[in-house]
């Protein structure tokens, strides 16, 4: 192939490579509540009990750092002990002992930690948050292990555990932080379940919420950049800032996705990338040719004495 065919390739070659990069490599599934009810309870009190558990979404609330719940160990720890002003959080409501829902969202969150090359502690942490009152510190210890035993092994995230912060907490302070966050859920007592929203919360480190995810499938890019998103720039890659300035968070889709003027931004950033690499190709074939000149003209003089 000729030098100035690769050069005319060259703007492809960059658009494929970069859509690649910002491509969605997995589907999102968007889930709506799980109410446990009767199918014979009339429609009207199934509309009702929906509502009940509905997301009240609260973008850019800040949740209360001085929150006190008790974590894995037995150890009374507040929320703000998690916001340290650099590592951005996923806050992830639910109840250890949940039959269905909970189980698909721990296993979404589970699985996109694993595909993300970050690890729980590092770059961000994880706060698990028991919705129910009567689960004591030793289901959330063994919800941690089984959980970590798995990253490290299946994953290879040794560690993982320490970013990673499963807690239980008395009823006022549950339900405070579930309407901080909008997190709507009640108890059913005919199915001796609580019904709630499958979504996680992304949190800004110090604590206000930037992002909701909902469903039970969490796309690991979209995750990563929510999370660099809600650090300002404090973690992630210069990839991973300029992605964000090229895309948008589409609520309807559950990704980022480009908008016009980031379809703009992206092609002008390969205008400028080609344009350097050619006249840089220029300046260093002048540059080649003005030193073979320089070393002729100096040489001819010896060779005619000789």
């Amino acid at each position: 192939m000729t030098r100035n065919a690769t050069t005319r390739l060259l703007p492809v070659i960059a658009g494929v490579l970069l859509m690649a990069l910002i491509a969605p490599s997995a589907q999102v599934v968007r889930g709506q509540a799980y109410v446990p009810q009767d199918s014979n309870a009339p429609a009207d009190m199934q509309s009702q009990q929906l509502k009940s558990v509905d997301m009240d979404y609260k973008l850019g609330a800040q949740v209360s750092p001085n929150l006190v719940f008790t974590n894995s160990d037995g150890e009374r720890v507040k929320l703000g002990d998690y916001f340290d002003g650099e590592r951005p959080v996923i806050l992830q409501l639910g109840y250890y002992q949940c039959p269905m829902l909970c189980g698909l969202v721990f296993k979404g969150v589970h699985t996109a930690v694993g595909e993300m090359d970050w690890v729980p502690g590092d770059q961000y942490q994880i706060i698990t948050v028991s919705i129910d009152p009567a689960e004591m510190p030793s289901l959330a210890r063994k919800k941690k292990e089984t959980l970590a035993i798995d990253l490290k092994n299946n994953a290879g995230k040794a560690g993982a555990e320490d970013g990673w912060h499963f807690l239980v907490g008395e009823s006022h302070m549950i339900e405070r932080l579930a309407d901080e966050v909008g997190f709507g859920f009640r108890w059913v007592r005919e199915q001796q379940q609580f019904a709630h929203p499958a979504v996680i919360m992304i949190l800004s480190p110090d604590g206000k919420i930037t992002r909701y995810l909902s469903g039970v499938k969490y796309e690991p890019q979209t995750l990563r950049l929510s999370l660099v998103e809600a650090s300002d720039g404090k973690v992630g890659s210069i990839l991973d800032n300029f992605l964000l300035t090229c895309l948008h968070y589409d609520p309807a889709l559950g990704t980022y996705s480009a908008t016009a003027m980031g379809i703009m931004r992206l092609g002008g950033a390969v205008t400028v990338l080609i344009l350097i690499m050619v006249i840089g190709g220029f300046l260093w074939r002048d540059h080649r040719r003005r030193r073979t000149n320089g070393t002729t003209h100096t040489a001819a003089p010896g060779a005619a004495q000789g």
